[in-house]
């Protein structure tokens, strides 16, 4: 739950766990199967898809706060916007070690950045990169006017 909005390695769960890869797949299974948690994966080709690290999302915010607090607003904020629009099979931007949080099927980009602005990378990439719609959810009034 504390992982909720960052990409996750299940080798490095592993590790830090000191169980198997395997056993760590099977329990992310589980947990993927019963909606305990949703997985994303990296927008691109095959290759970048398998190869990067999925981000994972708690599916119920109030029970991700339960174990760890309401530490990192930010990331409690990516979560509900995630719950939003999940139905539209979201996906990850990532290009040059800047992150875009969520490109849909419809082609629409989205950044969430709760009451901070994006940096000038983060800029440059959202604006320069292809979609058909663009949205920054910066502010509660925006993620409750969200419409995809």
């Amino acid at each position: 739950m504390e992982r909720a909005g960052k990409q996750i390695s299940l080798n490095k769960m592993a590790k830090i766990l000191g169980i198997s890869v395997d056993t760590v797949k099977r329990f992310f299974g589980y947990f993927l199967d019963t909606y305990i948690i949703y997985a994303i994966e990296r927008c691109g080709k095959l290759n970048e898809r398998l190869k990067s690290p999925k981000k994972v999302y708690a599916g119920d915010v109030g029970i991700r706060n339960l174990f760890t607090g309401f530490r990192d607003l930010g990331a409690i904020f990516e979560n509900l916007v995630f719950l939003k629009i999940k139905s539209k099979n979201p996906c990850y931007v990532l290009e040059n070690s800047t992150e875009i949080d969520f490109l849909t099927e419809d082609k629409t980009l989205i950044k969430v950045k709760y009451e901070k602005e994006l940096n000038e990378k983060q800029l440059q990439l959202f604006n320069n990169y292809p979609a058909k719609r663009k949205i920054i959810v910066d502010t509660f009034e925006k993620y409750l006017k969200l419409k995809i």
